[in-house]
């Protein structure tokens, strides 16, 4: 498509590492937009590569640390077993698709004290019934492997610092061989780890740990969930688990409507649909996404001004204007 319609030269694509392609293309003052999507650090140096910074136009897209904050009335008993189920199933899904390897995972699990440690239990029972192998690997029902390999040694070690640090902390993983590695000292298939309690004095409460650890944090009240909104270093997406706690939920969507780029109400985070904007603030992002967005981000307009005025100059004015119209 790009061929058949835009000019020789256009679109161009430079090949190799991004870490020794794209400084030197920053550093030579012709790049006039930068869309990144990765980590803030990168995103820092390569703005700073710029010798004329504030020239560029950008578009970001970073690290996140996106909670989901269940209220008590998903524990009323039998009332309520369709939106446990259904908010038991959105944490699986939004803790541990890609192995938790996305922005817009589900990091944190905010559930009310008396309830805490039943949902850890439920949710552990849920990532004790996922296969864990090889992508080409199947169950005994033939199904592919839920949980796979991390990319690299570098993960698996981030992973376990966090494990040690919560666990020298007070948590405790609560599923079966949760954090284990499995298939040797060269291997990056870690068994998902569901861990509580939380608390923010734990460097899982503050850090963005991509990959297969699954926190659960008791909160006391609300105040505890709109100063981690609040306070946070980021602000991508939240997601709000409820039955019918109306009265509850509009006061955090009051106050995080100025905080989080999307607000998902019992349902996980996530990018889709492309139609709807994809933002976020602080160091979660720095722009706006979607087919319509993404093009304005890039887009500078040009104004083509004439004064209209009832004099001969104005009547000169429009008919020129009406010809270049025609002409361009």
């Amino acid at each position: 498509a790009f061929h058949k319609v835009l000019p020789k030269g256009t679109v161009n694509f430079v090949a190799g590492p991004g870490r020794s392609t794209t400084p030197p293309l920053m550093k030579s003052g012709k790049i006039d937009g930068l869309a990144f999507i990765g980590g803030s650090i990168v995103a820092d140096g390569l703005i700073k590569d710029h010798p004329h910074p504030h020239r560029l136009k950008v578009f970001l897209q970073l690290e996140a640390n996106n909670m989901a904050i269940y209220f008590s009335d998903l524990f009323d008993g039998k009332k309520s077993v369709d939106a446990l189920d259904n908010a038991l199933d959105q944490a699986i899904i939004g803790s541990l698709n890609y192995n938790g390897q996305r922005c817009t995972a589900l990091k944190l699990h905010m559930v009310p004290v008396l309830h805490a440690e039943e949902f850890a239990q439920l949710l552990s029972a849920r990532v004790d019934e996922m296969s864990v192998g090889l992508p080409w690997q199947t169950d005994d029902n033939g199904k592919y492997s839920a949980v796979t390999p991390l990319p690299n040694a570098k993960r698996i070690k981030y992973m376990k610092e966090l494990l040690d640090d919560a666990l020298t902390k007070g948590a405790k993983i609560m599923n079966h061989q949760g954090g284990k590695v499995i298939g040797g000292p060269e291997s990056t298939l870690m068994v998902p780890a569901v861990l509580y309690p939380v608390t923010s004095d734990m460097r899982l409460y503050e850090e963005e740990q991509f990959g297969p650890l699954i926190p659960v944090i008791p909160y006391d009240d609300l105040d505890t969930v709109l100063a981690f909104g609040r306070d946070g270093v980021y602000a991508q997406q939240v997601s709000i688990f409820t039955k019918s706690d109306a009265a509850q939920v509009a006061p955090l969507l009051d106050a995080f409507s100025a905080v989080f780029g999307k607000i998902n109400l019992n349902s996980q985070c996530g990018r889709s649909p492309d139609m709807l904007p994809f933002s976020g603030r602080r160091s979660s992002a720095m722009g706006v996404m979607s087919v319509k967005d993404a093009l304005k981000e890039f887009s500078t307009p040009t104004v083509v001004a004439y004064k209209a005025s009832n004099d001969e100059t104005g009547k000169s004015n429009r008919e020129l204007a009406n010809q270049l119209q025609k002409t361009t």
